[in-house]
């Protein structure tokens, strides 16, 4: 990978890192009492600018959408100036987050939701673009299957598509995914790894809790292997009680009752911690530098859509803080 690819892109990143949003920022939108006071105290930041004249009170989704929208043109900008190998880097980067629209839109679907909604949680990447995921919209679940571009994508949910059709349950769908971006991140950096494996036990520890048989929705591996037998979350937990999983599982061995949700966040956590440290003391010899940057960038956009969201819910500053992961890092 060329020095100067690297070297360049850094440079940039480091440039716009400087007008992330700092942990007092974060403070005082949280203190935010409606929608008015959220919206004066954006002037403050960053994303005054991207925000622009849209009104928090009816437009809602819309500023959702220009979040990650802005977020999404970074990416792309990105990976249009980068050289062929950085570039796969972040094409490979950005089918994460291609798989994670198709989750939401396959759900959509599911459950019938309306297009507008469905669309503004959507994160446009790189070779993927808004109209694409609207077309999506308009088909059956089959035709988007038939239609996507990778092989190996397609046939895991094509295989998943003939029990949902069968049952009529969404799981084995949304495994497909999860197997799918579990065999493309380490692609994007062997530090994916853990990340793909905690992610593996939380699938597992799923599978339990849904009393369905875990082999068949978890990409076959040794690791995972280990605690296919176990028959509680408990006794998964306790199989993989060792680095770097104890460090994000401890907490929660020996619990009668662990949250599921809370070991999500605490997973997404711990890689963001990770990717800090790498965009902080990376080099330019390093791709993971870049891709830690990018990491961060939407966990802070990701944060602003949860406090907007949760202002406008009516939650307290307490519960919108504990849903926040850029913040939690700071």
């Amino acid at each position: 990978m060329s020095f100067g690819d690297i070297s360049y892109m850094l440079g940039r990143a480091h440039g716009i890192i400087g007008n992330f949003l700092t942990k007092s920022q974060i403070s005082l939108l949280l203190s935010s009492k409606n929608l008015q006071e959220l919206r004066a105290a954006f002037t403050q930041t960053s994303y005054d600018s991207i925000i622009g004249d849209m009104n928090f009170e009816t437009q809602i989704s819309d500023v959702s959408r220009n979040l990650k929208n802005s977020y999404s043109k970074l990416l792309v900008k990105f990976y249009k100036q980068a050289g062929s190998s950085a570039k796969k880097k972040l094409r490979n980067y950005s089918e994460r987050y291609n798989a994670e629209n198709l989750r939401i839109i396959l759900q959509g679907i599911y459950r019938g939701m309306k297009h507008e909604e469905v669309l503004s949680r959507l994160v446009p990447v790189s070779d993927y673009s808004i109209d694409y995921y609207s077309r999506l919209l308009n088909m059956t679940i089959n035709e988007i299957i038939t239609i996507q571009k990778n092989r190996i994508l397609q046939k895991y949910l094509r295989r998943a598509n003939e029990e949902f059709e069968t049952s009529g349950r969404f799981t084995p769908l949304e495994s497909a995914i999860d197997q799918y971006v579990y065999s493309i991140l380490p692609k994007v950096s062997k530090h994916y790894e853990a990340y793909v494996n905690m992610k593996s036990i939380l699938a597992l520890c799923r599978c339990i809790a849904l009393k369905i048989p875990a082999y068949r929705y978890i990409l076959p591996n040794r690791f995972i292997a280990k605690g296919l037998n176990a028959s509680s979350i408990q006794e998964v937990l306790e199989i993989y009680n060792y680095a770097p999983y104890r460090t994000v599982f401890a907490k929660y061995t020996g619990t009668k009752d662990v949250p599921l949700h809370e070991l999500e966040f605490a997973v997404e956590r711990y890689l963001l911690n990770y990717w800090r440290k790498t965009f902080r003391y990376g080099t330019v010899l390093q791709m993971d530098a870049v891709i830690g940057f990018f990491e961060l960038k939407l966990a802070e956009t990701m944060d602003v859509i949860r406090i907007i969201v949760g202002i406008s819910a009516g939650f307290s500053e307490e519960e919108i803080r504990e849903n926040l992961l850029y913040y939690g890092s700071l």
